[in-house]
């Protein structure tokens, strides 16, 4: 089956674009009043992004024919496995993700360093680049 034209796949390709130019701005060009003009502006997308969330998840929930067990591997993997569920769970993903992102990138203007790398792991896998970054001023170099 083709989803390539699906609703959710819409979905799915819009919430994946809508941090793009946040997370291109924060890595390329930290210092830039461009990029402190999109970050300062990001509440409206958060919260768009928070009500598609709650959208999904609840439409997950009407759908799901158990209620997910969070303590259970299978149920949780059954809940993913259903279109809603997944936009659900991926949109929280990149709404975190660009909320961390974002205090990164503050943190690090504040104390005048550079965060690319932790940014772009954060942008690519979120606890990675947090972690990277609470660990910097605990390494012996500097990082990117």
């Amino acid at each position: 089956m083709d989803s390539s034209n699906s609703p959710h796949q819409t979905a799915w390709t819009i919430v994946n674009f809508s941090t793009l130019p946040l997370w291109l701005a924060m890595i390329i060009a930290p210092k830039s009043r461009l990029t402190k003009a999109l970050i300062d502006r990001v509440a409206p997308l958060h919260a768009a992004l928070s009500v598609f969330y709650s959208a999904s998840l609840i439409s997950s929930g009407v759908k799901a024919e158990e209620r997910i067990d969070f303590m259970s591997l299978e149920s949780v993997q059954r809940a993913l496995q259903q279109p809603e569920g997944m936009l659900a769970a991926w949109t929280h993903y990149i709404s975190f993700d660009l909320f961390v992102g974002s205090w990164i990138w503050r943190r690090s203007l504040a104390e005048g360093r550079s965060a690319r790398l932790s940014l772009l792991l954060t942008w690519w896998a979120g606890p990675m680049g947090l972690g990277l970054f609470l660990a910097r001023n605990r390494l012996p170099f500097r990082l990117p």
